[in-house]
């Protein structure tokens, strides 16, 4: 279904709607979408009008052509500004998403790996935390909106094992900088708990400004990259949102 067709079933679904105030809020929102100025998608090339996106409705956040979401075209954006650089390098990427695996293959890396927890959907059956790759074997790890799912010093012990010397661990996670400290409790365990506390049933904390000393404290350096204000509306990305390089140190 096209994107103009999604809208004018949306728009006769809010008419047949008794409620007042529902049917007030669809129409705005339909309202809204369709005053946004047209998009351009880093990852595909699409430009146009972009699709909500995700339980809250975010509007204006799917590029039709390659579902990208916010975090995507940030990736590929830091791909065309050198923030990344995966060439002629041994890459292995963590729960891979569709959108951001064209982008490395295209990045020209002498080999690329993914791997996940849930058989079939990548090329090797990998845990974080214990991952089962031998010693120094990669030169870059991706691991995108991951950290949040698992234990994440075993995770971060892990991924430092498998990197060669100077390796490098691209990271992006859910995080909030206006939290001093990450928020984490144990006894958050059902769906609902987690999906109100978390942001999602299957994640187990919300980070904030201290990840990246979580990080450091694991052995690596840290490189950051955000997309500007202008960027942030032609791309269509999350304000704020960064992209953290992770560098091995010695020792």
């Amino acid at each position: 279904m096209s994107l103009a067709t999604t809208t004018t079933f949306l728009k006769s679904l809010a008419r047949a709607i008794s409620d007042s105030h529902m049917r007030n809020t669809i129409f705005r929102t339909i309202t809204a979408e369709e005053r946004l100025p047209p998009a351009h998608c880093p990852c595909c090339g699409f430009g146009g009008r972009f699709a909500p996106a995700g339980m809250n409705a975010r509007l204006g956040q799917l590029c039709p052509r390659c579902k990208s979401y916010e975090r995507h075209r940030l990736v590929a954006l830091a791909f065309e500004r050198g923030f990344l650089d995966l060439k002629g390098k041994d890459v292995v990427h963590f729960a891979p998403e569709r959108a951001i695996q064209p982008l490395v293959r295209k990045s020209g890396p002498a080999s690329y790996v993914t791997g996940d927890i849930v058989p079939g959907r990548a090329d090797k059956v990998l845990n974080l935390e214990q991952i089962d790759l031998p010693d120094a074997s990669f030169d870059v790890a991706i691991a995108s909106h991951v950290l949040e799912h698992v234990d994440d010093r075993k995770t971060l012990a892990e991924l430092r094992r498998i990197l060669r010397p100077g390796g490098q661990v691209m990271i992006m996670v859910p995080l909030v900088e206006g939290w001093d400290q990450t928020f984490e409790d144990a006894s958050k365990t059902s769906h609902d708990e987690r999906q109100a506390y978390f942001g999602r049933y299957d994640h187990v904390r919300y980070y904030g400004a201290d990840f990246r000393g979580r990080v450091r404290a694991a052995g690596f350096a840290l490189d950051e990259f955000t997309a500007g204000p202008v960027e942030s509306v032609d791309y269509r990305l999350s304000r704020g949102e960064k992209i953290f390089l992770a560098t091995k140190t010695d020792g």
